[in-house]
């Protein structure tokens, strides 16, 4: 075994760290897009929270993936143009599709979240945006994780 191997973050770990920075960059980015969509429509909101929850990212996942140098501007080059497509093209792509086409998931959603006493008082307006934006984050989360690993961080 090498020394590159014991200090190697095994593939279990990386999924751990990445999660626990995706659920702070989520928290950010739902925080943000919650505030916005207040007063913008959807996409734009999406737009605005994601791109500020992508510099967090950015930063945060050299600690998950430790890439083996350090080449700041072509890993963030790489990093802008794999991050884009999942937030900018995957995810409006996503929220559009469940939100005019596909809209079962917020049905069921909202159904199942009235039945909680805590919820009661969501509207489905904020169940919809919400459900929305959780399917395209979990649509985001294994693109960016496998391109991360295998392109941006290597």
């Amino acid at each position: 075994m090498t020394l590159i191997e014991i200090y190697s973050p095994s593939i279990t770990w990386q999924v751990t760290l990445f999660s626990i920075v995706g659920v702070i960059n989520t928290a950010l980015d739902f925080t943000i897009y919650n505030l916005l969509t207040k007063k913008i429509p959807r996409i734009p909101a999406n737009i605005c929270s994601t791109s500020i929850a992508m510099v967090f990212s950015f930063t945060a996942n050299f600690f998950v993936f430790q890439p083996s140098a350090l080449n700041t501007p072509n890993q963030a080059t790489k990093f802008i143009i794999v991050t884009a497509a999942s937030l900018y093209l995957i995810q409006n792509i996503i929220i559009y599709f469940t939100t005019n086409i596909w809209t079962r998931p917020s049905k069921i959603a909202y159904a199942l979240i009235k039945k909680f006493s805590v919820t009661k008082k969501w509207s489905e307006t904020f169940i919809s945006k919400n459900t929305v934006k959780l399917i395209a984050t979990g649509c985001s989360f294994v693109w960016n994780f496998l391109w991360y690993r295998l392109y941006v961080y290597q």
